[in-house]
């Protein structure tokens, strides 16, 4: 694969972070775009491979004119990576409209925003590849996941309708599902979660948030390897897949889920499979 430019989101901490300092370790460009791009700047220096921007994802014409400095400064957008976002987990009933709203706002509608302004050049430079970044809460709905896993859910169905839309036209599309890393998501940072108002929830939801904290930096995931894995990906001379589950935890669950599928279908083949016309 081509892969010289890259255009990542949510460049300013985490995975986005980790990811522009590897890229132009190993020699690629890259347009790293933020609500911050000073913390970029900060924290790599400055690198004539490296065009920091500051880009509110709701905004279109911004993301327009981000691209088009991309395409003017490196003369191509080869790789796109949706990294921008944040975790949104509490209960659905205690969680307002607002806030809904807002999750997908950022999580969701940003990654089409960014996708929309990428098409264009991907498609006159008959060439490029799209990573998606969703979770594997957007494949397995675990409690308290209901807003995060709404939008991670929607991100994996768009991603893969996209993925037929876009054949022949030699771009592809990949929706990464990650399990448990150890990076700054589970900090205020990177997630929120909501206010105690109904009481019914409260011993069961306190327990997984306590345990939850616990579990901040012991994940089993190791960052550095994650990001190489997807890099290392666009080094192949097959595209990358649509699906692709990262972690021991992300698989144990896609497993688990469709063996669950897999059950619930032949426990009511024979009737649900006798609905059709005679």
């Amino acid at each position: 694969m081509k892969n010289k430019v890259w255009f990542i989101t949510g460049a300013s901490q985490g995975f986005g972070l980790l990811f522009v300092k590897k890229l132009l370790e190993k020699g690629h460009c890259v347009v790293a775009t933020s609500r911050s791009p000073e913390k970029i700047v900060e924290e790599i220096g400055e690198n004539d491979c490296l065009l920091a921007i500051k880009i509110d994802l709701s905004d279109q014409k911004q993301l327009d004119d981000a691209m088009k400095q991309c395409v003017d400064k490196f003369g191509s957008i080869d790789i796109l990576l949706n990294n921008a976002g944040y975790g949104q987990l509490w209960t659905f009933e205690e969680s307002s409209d607002e806030e809904i709203r807002k999750c997908f706002e950022v999580n969701f509608y940003g990654t089409l925003n960014a996708t929309r302004s990428a098409l264009p050049y991907m498609r006159k430079q008959q060439y490029g590849h799209i990573f998606t970044t969703a979770s594997v809460w957007g494949y397995v709905g675990d409690p308290y996941t209901s807003t995060y896993a709404a939008v991670k859910f929607a991100t994996d169905g768009w991603s893969e309708a996209l993925s037929h839309e876009l054949e022949g036209l030699k771009i592809g599309i990949s929706c990464i599902k990650p399990g448990g890393f150890r990076t700054n998501f589970l900090e205020s940072t990177s997630m929120v979660t909501g206010e105690d108002k109904i009481t019914d929830y409260k011993k069961n939801r306190d327990e997984f948030f306590q345990g939850l904290s616990k579990f901040n930096k012991q994940q089993d995931g190791d960052p550095e390897k994650y990001c190489d894995f997807i890099i290392d990906l666009t080094y192949k001379d097959s595209k990358p897949p649509l699906h692709i589950f990262t972690g021991r935890d992300a698989y144990k669950k896609a497993e688990d889920k469709i063996a669950k599928i897999r059950k619930d279908m032949e426990e009511l083949q024979q009737e649900a499979t006798n609905l059709h016309v005679q």
